[in-house]
């Protein structure tokens, strides 16, 4: 059970309100979700495929065979719905090398946020580049959610808060055109192997408001459009 120290963190941007539950009704089947195991870098994306009580189903991942991940790992999982979100640990019980290569997962704790923040986020995983304005060169960061107003990212570097930094965000929306915004670092945790940042963003042109309101109201119509298609049935 002490491999689950590795996982016992809070998702950025919430209220320190937070309670245990033991319904499973939260999760549905289609639901998004954020998937972090101890020996892979960061968190990736997958779809609940089903649930049976204490227990959900995914789609095995390339990433899984890659990283050696095995049969009795425990996983932590990140659910954004409406005015809350849910992590919920559990241990791997099952993988199935058979179609449709479900992994299955029984849980042990499910913990439950209250969201404190200004506009619904969606789980993403975008490739991005952070440029401090008082430093030179850029730095590879990964988008794990996006809002209207913000995003939360993740890279190894450190950045203080209240720094202002210059974001190109590659979102797949135009294979021409990035998002493009200057943020304000609103939050810094600190994890065991990179940097998680919470960004509010400060300024945005016309052009690129425009991306970021289809790239929002994309996902707000379909919230697996950027995972891959090997994780949908």
């Amino acid at each position: 059970m002490s491999d689950l120290n590795f996982y016992n963190t809070t998702p950025d941007g919430l209220l320190d309100v937070m309670v245990e539950i033991k319904d499973t009704s939260v999760f549905k089947k289609g639901a998004i979700i954020s998937i972090k195991h101890r020996s892979i870098f960061e968190p990736f994306l997958s779809i609940i495929q089903k649930v049976e009580g204490n227990k959900i189903f995914f789609k095995i991942s390339d990433i899984f065979i890659k990283n050696n991940v095995l049969k009795g790992d425990y996983l932590s999982c990140h659910v954004m719905q409406d005015h809350y979100e849910y992590v919920f640990y559990g241990m791997i019980t099952d993988i199935d090398i058979n179609y449709p290569w479900f992994v299955e997962v029984e849980l042990e704790n499910i913990k439950k946020f209250k969201n404190n923040r200004k506009s619904k986020r969606y789980l993403v995983n975008f490739q991005s580049k952070i440029i401090p304005q008082n430093l030179n060169g850029g730095i590879y960061a990964i988008i794990k959610n996006i809002s209207m107003t913000g995003v939360s990212t993740i890279f190894k570097e450190n950045i203080s808060k209240e720094s202002l930094i210059n974001v190109t965000v590659s979102a797949s929306i135009n294979k021409t055109l990035d998002l493009e915004f200057i943020a304000r670092v609103t939050r810094v945790i600190k994890r065991e192997i990179y940097n998680e940042y919470g960004l509010e963003i400060t300024k945005i042109d016309d052009k690129n408001k425009d991306i970021l309101e289809k790239l929002i109201y994309s996902l707000e119509c379909d919230e697996s459009l950027f995972i891959v298609d090997s994780f949908k049935l």
